[in-house]
């Protein structure tokens, strides 16, 4: 099966390229710098120089000619969350991204799409288990965020399954090498980092490598028109500080209470253990 790539040069695609290869998949990248993705990887034979923001619908699907499926998993996370305007390209992609490579696929016929989208866009559900049919937020307050998911999950969504048999793939919050999870690190180890409110709120994360193995699973499984969670097991905030200070030998972080205490995601993975057989591998503690 030929599987083109939308956006493989992030932490997520360094993980799925290689994957996919190893399990015999033939990969077409489609990427903003052509000389980026071969310089990361040399042996990918197919490389597209291409940007999903600029590139109109024909030129996607002319990228998109004789794959049998993609994979949307262009993002721009901004560091600086709080920073002017850090979240516009991130929703760009979201939402013109996402309208523009259906489009296109349908156009060159390709018959089947993964969507990556987060569990961060459910509700605070406390200790409750969040399954896939939980609905995503729509608090005022949390629009920035949630919105571009919402309506990036309802295009998917839209698109005739009989044509497009899409799937989506919520994936938690990232850890391993080159994610966030660095940064915490360098601010346990610094001292900086303190355990918001009192640190009881469930995170569901997952290490990129299971995220990329969730993919793989999808295109192996063929599970179209699901949407699957893709996390470990979840942990509460605290306890996963406590256990990352630990592991580096920092001291165990203080307890902020003066800070609002985060929304809580306690996601389950079952959906995806059943219906692709697929479970994470990796620790979330390195």
């Amino acid at each position: 099966m030929k599987v083109a790539l939308v956006g493989p040069t992030g932490v997520l695609g360094r993980a799925l390229v290689p994957l996919l290869m190893a399990k015999g998949f033939t990969v077409r990248l489609l990427a903003r710098s052509a000389e980026k993705a071969r310089r990361l990887f040399p042996e990918v034979a197919e490389v597209v120089e291409i940007d999903l923001l600029a590139a109109t619908v024909g030129e996607l699907a002319s990228a998109l000619q004789g794959c049998e499926a993609v994979a949307h998993i262009a993002t721009a996370i901004p560091r600086d969350a709080s920073a002017p305007d850090a979240w516009v390209a991130n929703t760009r992609l979201r939402t013109e991204g996402v309208r523009k490579l259906l489009d296109a696929s349908l156009q060159a016929e390709v018959k089947r799409y993964l969507q990556q989208s987060i569990t961060m866009a459910y509700a605070d559900h406390g200790d409750e288990w969040i399954s896939e049919d939980a609905p995503l937020d729509t608090a005022p307050g949390r629009a920035q965020v949630c919105g571009p998911v919402i309506s990036m999950e309802g295009m998917v969504r839209d698109a005739p399954l009989e044509k497009l048999g899409w799937c989506i793939l919520r994936g938690g919050s990232f850890v391993g090498k080159d994610t966030f999870q660095d940064d915490t690190i360098e601010g346990l180890r610094l001292g900086r980092t303190t355990v918001p409110c009192d640190g009881s709120n469930y995170v569901s994360f997952i290490h990129v490598d299971d995220m990329a193995a969730a993919f793989v699973a999808a295109l192996e499984r063929d599970p179209a028109g699901a949407v699957f969670n893709i996390v470990a097991e979840p942990l509460r905030q605290g306890d996963y500080l406590d256990r990352l200070a630990g592991s580096i030998g920092a001291p165990r972080p203080m307890r902020d209470a003066s800070t609002p205490c985060p929304p809580s995601w306690r996601c389950s993975n079952q959906a995806a253990r059943n219906k692709l057989s697929w479970q994470p591998r990796h620790s979330v503690i390195p």
